[in-house]
């Protein structure tokens, strides 16, 4: 075998502090352009990056070398740097410290982008809340 095989896709979302909805359509448009091209420089591959107006979802494929929670820390640190160096909102802009993150198949990446890529139209009718209570149900019967 030659090449290292080794890797897992992750798909993480995780909110504004105290939920707030500060990310309008077009700071997210230029933010997640920004936050791909700066994961790249890093070394994170970033399959995609959406989100709504108090949340953001990424799918990623992490290599062994990679943690979780520095991968997501490095994301977030990306996004909250530049939404404060260019003043884009009223306020300082903070992540909650908290995220989820899922293991994706390699056969369910085209459905799990889809639904990043569908977030503004998902959350028109959920929450937040209702949409992290969804995800916990059907990972508790795995």
């Amino acid at each position: 075998m030659t090449g290292n095989k080794s890797y897992i896709y992750i798909h993480a979302l995780w909110a504004v502090q105290d939920n707030q909805p500060l990310l309008s359509l077009p700071v997210r448009k230029v933010l997640f352009a920004h936050t791909q091209q700066e994961a790249t420089a890093k070394g994170i591959q970033l399959v995609i990056v959406n989100g709504a107006a108090d949340h953001v979802h990424c799918l990623f494929k992490m290599m062994p070398v990679q943690n979780l929670s520095g991968i997501i820390k490095q994301l977030k640190e990306i996004m909250a740097f530049w939404l404060n160096e260019n003043k884009l909102l009223l306020q300082p802009f903070e992540w909650s410290e908290f995220y989820a993150a899922y293991s994706v198949s390699p056969t369910t990446l085209d459905k799990v982008t889809d639904y990043i890529v569908k977030q503004e139209q998902f959350h028109a009718g959920k929450t937040l809340a209702q949409e992290l209570e969804a995800f916990d149900k059907l990972n508790a019967h795995l």
